[in-house]
């Protein structure tokens, strides 16, 4: 029997998490995957009223409360696509401890110099303004995973390359697609 899953794509802001995460949908869906939901955490924040704030705790707790939704999404057979920079080692052990098998951790990986430049959400510009702080990656922590699933690494692949990558890991490990 094949299993749902939810698949938690992490790194830093401009890494192309979202980027994979919708191109992997579409290819998911002309594969006719039925139930999958993607999750971008910028914009589940501002679905929240923006109530969470970017300190340790604060991200702590909308992790928190984005567990929750996505738990509910998985009860009724659906798998998630969760977009999120997800900085802290605790956050994502956290999350793999809820979810168990279901879990996958893609690290998407790309360096800072290259999130700076593409600054596809204009991060890095308000951080340089001071308009914003607490930049993971730039002068906030980032602990680098060290246990994930799969690496897919944005500056050496492409956006279908990536996508093909997660593809096949969930063929060969028994996931719904």
């Amino acid at each position: 029997m094949k299993k749902n899953f939810m698949m938690y794509l992490i790194g830093i802001s401009g890494s192309g998490k979202t980027t994979i995460a919708n191109a992997l949908y579409e290819r998911l869906k002309s594969l006719e995957t039925e139930k999958i939901q993607v999750i971008d955490g910028d914009v589940i924040r501002k679905q929240f009223g923006d109530i969470f704030g970017n300190t340790y705790e604060e991200r702590m707790k909308c992790n928190r409360v984005v567990r929750v939704v996505v738990n509910y999404l998985i009860d009724n057979q659906i798998s998630v696509i969760l977009a999120q920079v997800a900085p802290y080692k605790e956050m994502r052990q956290k999350v793999r401890e809820q979810f168990g098998e279901r879990y996958i951790e893609v690290y998407v990986k790309c360096s800072l110099e290259e999130c700076a430049r593409r600054d596809v959400k204009g991060y890095y510009k308000k951080f340089r303004d001071g308009e914003i702080s607490n930049l993971n990656g730039a002068n906030d922590v980032y602990e680098i995973p060290d246990n994930y699933d799969i690496l897919v690494d944005t500056e050496q692949e492409t956006v279908e390359g990536c996508v093909e990558k997660i593809v096949d890991y969930l063929k060969e490990n028994g996931y719904v697609i």
